[in-house]
């Protein structure tokens, strides 16, 4: 009786075990496949995408080698004004597409310059040493 009991029980846990593995292995048709998310692509200048918030997403770099380019951005997505001469100012065609800032600082806590597509359309922002125009860019901002 002893060694029928431990069959017993051995096969049980044998079947216990056998079951939960084909149920992790096996795929039920009724499941619905996960629904692909778009993702926007970043411009040559960026970094990777992180994250579905382009809030998190590495800024788009642009400096004055892209006078007349056109970059694309999606709504939420931050731009870096980088190797623009201090001082240099930037202003927004359409401050409610894009805002731009300039760099602001005392010496031991500056800010870069940059900006944030807020809505989708189209602004061009100029970046300006007093009434010097260094460089234009157009950035066309689609919603995500």
């Amino acid at each position: 009786m002893r060694a029928s009991r431990t069959a017993a029980l051995t096969l049980a846990l044998a079947l216990a075990v056998g079951g939960s593995l084909a149920a992790c292995s096996s795929s039920d048709s009724t499941d619905a496949a996960p629904t692909p998310v778009a993702t926007p692509t970043a411009s040559d200048s960026s970094g990777p995408l992180v994250g579905g918030d382009p809030g998190t997403w590495s800024p788009v770099r642009v400096t004055p080698d892209d006078d007349g380019s056109t970059q694309s951005l999606v709504v939420g997505q931050a731009v870096i004004f980088e190797g623009f001469q201090e001082g240099a100012s930037f202003e927004s065609s359409d401050p409610s597409v894009f805002t731009a800032t300039d760099a602001q600082g005392d010496g031991e806590s500056t800010t870069v310059a940059g900006g944030q597509a807020l809505a989708a359309g189209t602004s061009e922002v100029i970046a300006k040493d007093g009434s010097v125009d260094l460089a234009t860019v157009t950035f066309v901002v689609t919603a995500q």
